[in-house]
């Protein structure tokens, strides 16, 4: 057992009373204990310590639902996506009707490249809660990528009317509504992004691409610098893409 478990074990003289020697209500409580010592390792990103705690959490009582989901939110973070499928799957057995557990494991299926997993976990989210944000946005993005502009579209909809503060939300339906030839469309998708969130780089690199090859240059090098300072990767990708841009202009 890890050593930190010892400090909720009982002691009768020389004897240590185990976890699965408790009374029921007790080891419940410990698990929650232990639980919200792990969401504390968890918020300041300490997530291997997080993962120890939870499991500590699941010693005293295997059916805390709570401690196997935020475990897979710890793993997931950590990149342990079978781990936290694993876990998902777990929570999941204990509650059938957790949306956000279907969502989350959608979302890990997603990032192995497993999309009908990934699929067929966010229609069962959605299925429990058709307001289910993540899974709305996390769906519209994975059809995106496949080049299913009306289903990324309708998703990306349903996404903002769940929630009409997601900023990436819009950065991501601009990006759809720019494949559509809905230039305007994206625009205004960039700037309602931008003004929810002014520290969204996406949305500026994206915007000045729009207005570059408009042929606003003054205004896409504003956004492009504004892009820079938020996120300076981007700085590479935006040198290439403005030379491709300007390759093109240039050839009219």
């Amino acid at each position: 057992m890890h050593k930190s478990a010892l400090l909720n074990l009982w002691f009768l003289g020389c004897v240590v009373i185990w976890p699965h020697h408790l009374a029921a209500e007790t080891r419940k409580a410990s698990a929650a204990s232990y639980v919200e010592l792990g969401d504390k390792w968890a918020s300041q990103k300490d997530f291997s310590r997080a993962i120890k705690t939870y499991s500590i959490a699941l010693q005293f009582s295997p059916d805390f639902a709570a401690a196997y989901f935020k475990r897979g939110l710890a793993r997931h973070a950590m990149g342990d996506f079978s781990e936290a499928i694993a876990d998902f799957s777990k929570t999941l057995e204990i509650i059938p009707g957790c949306a956000e557990a279907y969502a989350n494991r959608g979302f890990a299926h997603a990032l192995q490249q497993e999309d009908a997993e990934a699929l067929a976990d966010w229609k069962s989210a959605l299925e429990i809660n058709p307001r289910l944000t993540t899974a709305l946005y996390d769906r519209a993005n994975l059809r995106l990528n496949r080049g299913d502009l009306d289903g990324a579209l309708a998703d990306f909809d349903q996404a903002l009317r769940s929630d009409p503060t997601y900023a990436m939300a819009y950065n991501n339906r601009g990006v759809v509504k720019l494949g559509k030839g809905d230039i305007e469309g994206a625009i205004a998708d960039f700037d309602r992004a931008i003004k929810l969130n002014p520290r969204t780089p996406e949305a500026y690199v994206n915007r000045g691409i729009v207005r570059l090859t408009q042929g606003r240059r003054i205004e896409a090098d504003r956004d492009f610098a504004r892009s820079i300072a938020l996120n300076p990767s981007v700085r590479n990708f935006l040198e290439k893409r403005i030379a491709q841009i300007n390759s093109v202009v240039g050839t009219r």
